[in-house]
């Protein structure tokens, strides 16, 4: 059971997906809300993306060039 924030950073830490094992911090700090990247600037990165078919507007691949 994820009961604190340390037991999720550890979890979390410790999951694998195929053999890697990802990198996890606690971010503290607050986000502004409605901060937008304009698309001139997201543009460069759209290459490296590759949207789910069943949910394109929130599933993201993030590909490695």
């Amino acid at each position: 059971m994820l009961d604190s924030v340390e037991t999720a950073i550890n979890w979390a830490a410790n999951m694998t997906w195929q053999g890697i094992k990802p990198i996890v911090h606690l971010v503290l700090t607050t986000y502004e809300k409605g901060i937008k990247v304009l698309p001139k600037e997201l543009k460069q990165y759209l290459p490296e993306w590759q949207r789910s078919e069943t949910l394109p507007k929130w599933d993201i691949t993030i590909l490695p060039i």
